[in-house]
């Protein structure tokens, strides 16, 4: 005799996630041009007109498996979620699908004992998995912070202050530096590159000075560190180094890493004026009705530093963060500062960012340039640039 059971959400999702690759593939099915990589799979978001697989992906192993995001309009969830956003359903319907799926309708006593032992199976290889990402993940947070502070925290007179005024950020000009930012003479760059052809792993490992940058949590915590990596190119000056890419000849690898999580995080680069002048008050402490500059890239942030010196200006590290980064209640209004990109991914994170930050009762306004893929920084060495032509 068969009866129907009652099963709680928590353990209906640990059963999806013992046929989780049957799940994803039911609700998020293959299509021309989806494919996993290290335990991500990526395909088309089922709830929209997607039209190219890379912004909507699925953990389907690992401490996040199960869970979805998709990039490109910061929509984010579990398996739950999934069948929800596949089917157009309301969440208690989306669970009740659920249950059918999985065939829990009606079971016999020893079904349930054989689903019960494989869900228990399925959610301690889970909590493992989460402890151990969490242990990979404090390592990572210890290495940055050790790199950071083997930096020499002056930048005056190395190839940081040099790059930087090559890129129309004077920071003698403006009379002070921004204490996250700092030089390390040399800094090892590692990437593995895989032959697209081959399947080839090739490892390029190299030792380069550094502009290096304290990420922190909001908390007064270094969680993570952005390098930027410099070399004295053709011209003889400082800039971004040319890393050769080993299977791509004439391509370069991008010259800028991070290390540690940086979500939710940012890098302060102004605290702006205090009401006596100097240095103000740190973010988590700043008045009511505060206004926060928030960009992209450290050199975007910089050259709002230069042509607002009072403003608080903080860089997300990626567009995908300028909606999560933490701010405390006191902000009460946010100016994203928009890149040049017009590739469809980076406009709808951007607006995610702008609702993300609208949802918290903030004031937010957006500044881009007229000149279509012109960034800040950009337009501030045109701007110089032009200046010094007349």
């Amino acid at each position: 005799m068969t009866a129907r059971q009652s099963f709680t959400i928590e353990e209906i999702k640990d059963r999806l996630l013992v046929q989780i690759d049957k799940v994803v593939h039911h609700y998020a099915p293959p299509v021309s041009g989806s494919y996993t990589d290290k335990g991500r799979y990526f395909t088309l978001n089922p709830g929209r007109a997607d039209r190219s697989v890379g912004s909507f992906v699925v953990a389907v192993s690992g401490p996040r498996a199960g869970r979805w995001n998709d990039y490109a309009t910061g929509q984010k969830g579990d398996l739950v979620d999934l069948i929800a956003l596949s089917l157009g359903l309301s969440l208690p319907d989306a669970f009740r699908e659920a249950r059918a799926f999985l065939g829990l309708e009606h079971e016999t006593p020893e079904i349930r004992r054989i689903r019960d032992k494989a869900a228990a199976e399925a959610r301690a290889r889970r909590l493992e998995a989460e402890r151990d990402a969490a242990e990979q993940a404090r390592k990572r947070s210890r290495q940055a912070l050790a790199i950071w502070l083997s930096a020499e925290p002056q930048i005056a007179g190395t190839p940081v202050e040099h790059y930087l005024r090559g890129r129309c950020i004077d920071l003698r000009a403006l009379g002070r530096q921004p204490a996250a930012l700092r030089y390390l003479r040399s800094c090892t760059y590692h990437s593995e590159v895989e032959d697209p052809e081959t399947g080839e792993i090739h490892e390029v490992m190299l030792r380069l000075p550094a502009m290096v940058a304290a990420i922190d949590n909001g908390r007064g915590e270094t969680v993570a560190v952005h390098r930027t990596y410099l070399a004295i190119g053709q011209d003889g000056r400082w800039g971004k180094a040319q890393i050769p890419n080993p299977v791509a000849p004439g391509k370069f690898l991008e010259p800028k890493k991070v290390l540690g999580d940086y979500r939710a995080a940012r890098i302060v680069l102004s605290s702006g004026h205090g009401p006596r002048g100097g240095k103000g008050c740190p973010l988590s402490k700043c008045p009511p009705g505060t206004r926060v500059y928030i960009a992209e890239g450290i050199e975007t942030a910089l050259s709002a530093v230069i042509l607002k010196p009072e403003a608080r200006v903080l860089a997300a590290i990626s567009v995908s963060n300028m909606g999560q980064v933490h701010l405390p209640p006191n902000v009460a209004e946010v100016v994203l500062i928009a890149d040049g990109d017009e590739h469809p991914q980076a406009v709808a994170q951007l607006d995610a960012a702008v609702k993300a930050h609208a949802a918290k009762g903030r004031r937010v306004r957006c500044w881009r340039s007229e000149i279509p893929g012109e960034d800040l920084n950009d337009a501030l060495q045109r701007a110089m640039m032009e200046q010094g032509a007349e």
